[in-house]
């Protein structure tokens, strides 16, 4: 057998073998932000220092009003299971994808008021749970207190 024919098979089966093991991407972190509760139901959101988005604001009053980003959307029926006993105010930011890996998370109301989480972010699906009321902070199976102007380092 030559030279040049055992080299070519054997790129050949380099890339044969590449192939099937992969130089295969990681995969993403995706990133879903949820708040209950009135502050932070329409923050700013930024990743080290870079604004991504804003969280969606939705409000569900105790008449069955349901307002989005604060304009009127609809009036649930009577009786319907999503009507509270009092005004609820919620904010989501929904699947942001990134690369997996260390962040600053900060949430931030027009008015100045903030919060900022350092974050790792795994691979797959990451939620942060914040309730404004209860000042806690919930997700990848942790629960922490976490007041508005703080910055907390979730796990």
């Amino acid at each position: 057998m030559s030279i040049i024919r055992m080299i070519t098979i054997g790129i050949l089966s380099l890339a044969i073998i590449l192939s099937m093991t992969g130089c295969k991407k990681p995969e993403p972190a995706r990133l879903v932000v949820q708040v209950e509760g009135e502050l932070f139901s329409d923050a700013l959101l930024s990743i080290n220092g870079k604004q991504v988005g804003k969280l969606t604001k939705t409000l569900i009053k105790a008449d069955g009003q349901l307002f989005i980003d604060d304009a009127y959307t609809a009036t649930l029926p009577p009786g319907h299971r999503d009507i509270p006993e009092q005004d609820q105010c919620s904010g989501t930011l929904d699947s942001l994808e990134i690369k997996s890996g260390t962040y600053t998370i900060l949430l931030q109301t027009e008015d100045g008021k903030s919060l900022q989480i350092n974050a790792s972010l795994k691979p797959g699906l990451n939620i942060i749970d914040y309730n404004s009321d209860e000042q806690v902070l919930k997700g990848n199976d942790a629960k922490m207190k976490a007041a508005p102007g703080s910055t907390v380092t979730f796990p």
